[in-house]
């Protein structure tokens, strides 16, 4: 495995990915099932980091394609994000 080379921030995603679900239990417990995956996404993005500078320190080089593409995800998931969270803040203040 130390041979092989990934993309950067292959092994990142991989640690959202396993994070999210797991954090769906910790919602549970804690009675805020929103909050869960919140959590396990953190817990993730720790390991996949992690994970990254261990397995990856000499990532694949990005065309400028990928890069384009990536930054359109990048800001498409961060206006959800944003979007999630004012509709989460104006339910609160109505309810």
């Amino acid at each position: 495995m130390q041979n092989e080379r990934y993309p950067k921030g292959h092994f990142l995603a991989i640690g959202m990915v396993m994070g999210l679900p797991l954090g769906i239990p910790i919602g549970i417990v804690l009675g805020m099932i929103a909050i869960g995956p919140a959590i396990g996404l953190i817990f993730g993005i720790g390991i996949g980091s992690y994970l990254e500078n261990k397995y990856n320190p000499d990532p694949l080089p990005t065309t400028p394609e990928e890069e384009k593409q990536r930054r359109k995800m990048i800001l498409l998931l961060g206006s959800l994000l944003l979007i999630g969270i004012l509709m989460f803040a104006v339910l609160l203040m109505t309810s």
